[in-house]
């Protein structure tokens, strides 16, 4: 226990919870967290009269042996926590016709209802019933979908994690892959329009990275299913973002494997460039190789009673980056993957689980852009690590517990290529170009070790049945972060060539780190109750549950020893907890199946949702290093910072004792409201359409206090508004900016507070609206489809810092507040977008599959930044229109697949396919310059040219 819980001793009311769970029993990650579902359902007989003391039991290839549950007085079953697969349900009562119901195709954290009429049996008959299995959930609140093998492997897509997510309704990616080309990086992405508070599930193991990121690059062939939750979370759920719950293969009672290898070269790859875009600047950013090889096998090490899975994946991909030459760098990265999953069934009534998981990402040139050069781009390699051990019990016909225990964490070190020493960091705030060695060159080591524990009960009454569900979470979110200080300590900020503001760091020396000073150790300790009641009598189902939760966010001791010793002082301080938050929220959602036959529901849910701090107060420990801006007068005109002599006015800091908080600050959080009709039909299809509300309150920020609601004294700026040109800037007129800056009065006064954003702008508030439509047929006869349509109003404040060219981000334009001297273009933005996918699948006669996966986006919504130098706040970045005024390119992406099967004695099977991805060839521009000046309107990405690529798969 000591290495898992290292870094804090686990004290307090947390401990004594976690020890009185173990001497319960009372068990593991939850349903939702290990991604099981439920089969549930009515026996009756002929005439309609409820049957009890049937027995129902499910078997499936997913399942070790087999699960069986006894029909209670009010002829309901429940068998809870079963894997995702499909399953056959066996009826038995002596008297009547045995009847077995098959092809139950259930899913992750799905709830499938299979009722069942038994007629008397004259002689004993065993009768196999195959009916349309139930596609509609028709208990649970959720809006999402899942992704089993069929569709995650069956169509043309990025092998990710994203490219998974890209295929959900509610879900709009702010990246867009082309035959692996965005592998090498995280894809954002909104839920229902929230961004970030996700929760990423991977076999019961909460790898969220942060409050939104996946944590680290899984294995993708390895997945039995991704079951994505946008909305209507129930109690399980902590955050207003999706719930990403990632299943991994188990194995099963006879040996079988997937070995499959993909390749694309240079040859493979074709040209977008036209003459429109390279005007702008593109040079093209095509794939020159990507290849990706995958082994797997699972099976028995005893049938019926020990499983085991392994895997292993590597990938390698390496393409040009527009802007950059060929000869002077290309963006490299090579990831390696291990996995393997252990599953003992004790005995009939206890299962015993192990997960490990590692891999490794190494990436040389890291941020590589137009905008961002080889030397100022930094190094990666950065392993990570998950894994986990469950307990599963299943008491009784009505009692079923779970109990994890588990750890995520990952080593991300930063490396600049070049010495700061000769090539001293500059990022030109006119221009937007990056030079010199990469800033702020770190290491990071997040630490999540974790214990959760469930337990289900059901509850039959003659007024209907009880679900209950109570659940415990204890995660100690631990943030350790040193800036190296490889970087050096001075960041030079010129504007447009012409010295302007510099940022100094208080960062030590790289050789001494560890012993004069320490990097920071935070923590985000998070403790969690959950009780729900799902209650259901006849057509009706009502899901009500409460959530609490606790946040102690706290730091351990540390020091400082900077080298700009005239600038900074050091600091040797203790540890500290900043403060306590309990947060309590209800959730509720009515179902109503009108036709009474599982076919068809109406649902309706209300949810409150409050915000994950993770590392947002990290900025507040003393030892996290801090910076300070100032105006940089250099009186020698030599460009380069020889002593405080050289410093005008202070115009900002971040970090160390210059940032503090508000001890009375409180928890952001999002209320939802969703309304959804959803209807079977014909071969196991379905049809949704569904409003998605949001509103998200009380967000915070980082803000200088000093100038708060100071921005008041009218300056007149002219401003000559420039664009990229191949052969220089041309310039289009001065237009005059009439903006505003602080009094002489509190010129480099800097007191930076975490607080709840002020109420001038509504403290942050956010509202989002979503319709959505989709249509769904799960796979059979040789066919399934994947369709979704959403259009949604969003009203929330945007910043022009922090803008980003990285050329695999569309929508770079970051949702924060900023201090605003320019009112005409506001802080509060309200936009639109809308998406839409499809993705399908059929398989001709002679095992000739066709694959379709297309995805259309709108455009993001943009407007030129305006970078002003005013006399005493300094130079500072504004809006020059509303962004409503602008949008960029709508992006189509459409990818096709053709594949041939040739089937062996023995099950095995050999899959040649040929992907094509954007068929259309388009080079919708994603990501460009958005500073005015010389560089506005540079594209710094676009979609990936079209692009063929060849696999070979083969499976037993």
């Amino acid at each position: 226990m000591h290495a898992l819980f290292s870094g804090r001793r686990m004290t307090g009311w947390g401990a004594a919870i976690v020890a009185a769970v173990w001497l319960l029993a009372a068990a593991p990650a939850s349903a939702q967290l290990a991604g099981s579902g439920v089969l549930t359902g009515t026996v009756k007989d002929a005439q309609g009269a409820v049957l009890p003391g049937v027995t129902v039991t499910a078997t499936s290839p997913a399942l070790i042996g087999s699960q069986v549950s006894v029909s209670e007085s009010n002829g309901t079953y429940r068998i809870p926590a079963l894997p995702a697969g499909t399953y056959s349900l066996k009826f038995e009562l002596a008297g009547f016709k045995t009847m077995t119901r098959t092809a139950i195709v259930l899913t992750a954290n799905q709830t499938l209802t299979v009722d069942l009429a038994l007629p008397l049996a004259s002689v004993q008959e065993n009768v196999t019933v195959s009916a349309a299995a139930p596609v509609v959930d028709v208990q649970s609140t959720t809006v999402g979908d899942v992704l089993n093998t069929a569709k995650l492997v069956g169509v043309p897509t990025s092998t990710d994690l994203w490219g998974s997510l890209a295929q959900v309704p509610g879900v709009r990616m702010t990246g867009f892959d082309v035959g692996g080309s965005h592998k090498m990086q995280q894809t954002g992405y909104d839920s229902f329009g929230v961004r970030g508070q996700n929760r990423i599930i991977l076999n019961g193991i909460d790898t969220t990275e942060g409050n939104g990121g996946a944590g680290n690059y899984v294995d993708y062939y390895m997945y039995s299913e991704v079951s994505v939750s946008a909305a209507g979370g129930d109690v399980s759920m902590n955050t207003p973002g999706a719930m990403v719950t990632q299943t991994i293969k188990s194995g099963g009672n006879i040996f079988s494997g997937i070995e499959n290898i993909t390749y694309e070269g240079r040859g493979f790859v074709g040209d977008n460039k036209d003459a429109a875009t390279e005007a702008r600047g593109f040079t093209g950013q095509p794939n020159l190789l990507y290849w990706e090889g995958h082994a797997d096998l699972g099976g028995p090490i005893v049938k019926d009673k020990l499983w085991f899975y392994a895997a292993y994946n590597h990938f390698k991909i390496n393409k040009l980056q527009s802007g950059i030459p060929e000869s002077l760098a290309t963006n490299l990265a090579i990831f390696n993957d291990f996995t393997t999953k252990e599953t003992y069934k004790v005995s009939q009534k206890d299962t015993l689980v192990g997960f490990y998981n590692w891999n490794k990402k190494d990436e040389p040139l890291r941020g590589l852009s137009a905008t961002v050069g080889p030397e100022t781009a930094i190094g990666e390699f950065s392993p990570s690590w998950n894994y986990n051990g469950q307990y599963q019990r299943l008491w009784s016909n009505r009692l079923f517990t779970e109990f994890s225990v588990g750890l995520y964490g990952y080593d991300f070190p930063s490396v600049p290529n070049v010495d700061y020493k000769t090539h001293p960091p500059v990022q030109d705030s006119g221009t937007g170009i990056y030079s010199g060695a990469g800033w702020n060159a770190s290491d990071s080591k997040p630490n999540k070790p974790q214990v959760f524990a469930n337990g289900t009960y059901f509850l039959p009454t003659s007024h209907g049945s009880h679900d209950l569900k109570v659940g415990f979470e204890w995660l100690n979110d631990q943030y350790q972060y040193a800036l190296t200080g490889l970087s050096g300590p001075v960041l030079y900020l010129p504007r447009n060539g012409v010295a302007d503001e510099i940022t100094l760091s208080a960062v030590g020396s790289p050789s001494t780190l560890g012993q004069t000073w320490t990097g920071s150790n935070d923590y985000d300790r998070r403790n969690a109750l959950y009780f729900q009641d799902r209650w259901t009598g006849g057509p009706i189902t009502i899901t009500a549950g409460v959530r609490y939760d606790r946040q102690r966010l706290f730091y351990d001791a540390g020091k400082t020893d900077p080298v700009l010793s005239d600038i900074f002082s050091p600091t040797n301080t203790p540890g500290k907890t900043l403060f306590t938050r309990n947060t309590v929220v209800p959730r509720l959602g009515v179902s109503w199946d009108p036709s009474g036959k599982g076919q068809s529901v109406v649902k309706a849910f209300y949810g409150r949702y409050y915000f994950n701090f993770a590392d947002a107060f990290t900025g507040v420990d003393p030892v996290t290093i801090a910076t300070k801006t100032y105006q940089f007068l250099d009186p020698n005109g030599n460009g380069i910072y020889d002593g405080p002599q050289e410093l005008g006015n202070l115009v900002s800091s971040t970090g160390g004792v210059d940032t503090t908080y508000d001890p009375n600050i409180k928890v952001p959080y999002t209320d939802e409201f969703d309304l959804s009709y959803s209807r079977q039909f014909w071969g196991e299809s379905s049809a949704r359409v569904a409003y998605v509300r949001k509103m998200t309150r009380n967000n915070f920020a980082t803000i200088n206090v000093d100038r708060e609601g100071q921005f008041t004294v009218p300056v007149a700026i002219p401003v000559k508004i420039q664009n990229y040109g191949v052969s220089g800037a041309t310039t289009s007129g001065t237009q005059t900016f009439n903006v505003f800056d602080i009094p002489n009065s509190v010129v480099g006064q800097v007191s930076n507070v975490i607080e709840t954003m002020p109420s001038s702008v509504d403290n942050g508030s956010a509202n989002y609206d979503t319709l959505d439509f989709s249509f769904n047929k799960r796979f059979s006869r040789g066919l399934f489809v994947d369709s979704s349509f959403d259009y949604s109003w969003r009203n929330e404040l945007r910043t022009t810092a922090r803008v980003s060219n990285n050329p695999q981000t569309s929508d770079p334009i970051p949702v924060d507040y900023f201090q605003n001297p320019y009112p005409t273009a506001g802080n509060r933005q309200k936009t639109t977008y809308w998406d839409a996918h499809v993705s399908g699948r059929y398989v001709f006669p002679y095992d000739i599959g066709l694959g379709v996966n297309f995805q259309v986006q709108s455009g993001w919504p943009y407007a030129r930044l305006i970078s002003v130098r005013l006399p005493n706040a300094g130079t500072q970045k504004v809006f020059m229109t509303d962004i409503n005024q602008n949008r960029s390119d709508t992006t189509p992406l459409l990818g096709l697949r053709l594949d041939k099967g040739v089937t062996f004695a023995g099950g095995r099977k050999i899959t040649f396919m040929a992907d094509l991805f954007n068929v259309l060839n388009s080079n919708a521009v994603v990501n460009f310059n958005l500073t005015n000046g010389s560089n506005f309107n540079q594209i710094n990405g676009t979609l990936d040219p079209r692009t063929a690529e060849v696999s070979l798969r083969f499976e037993f």
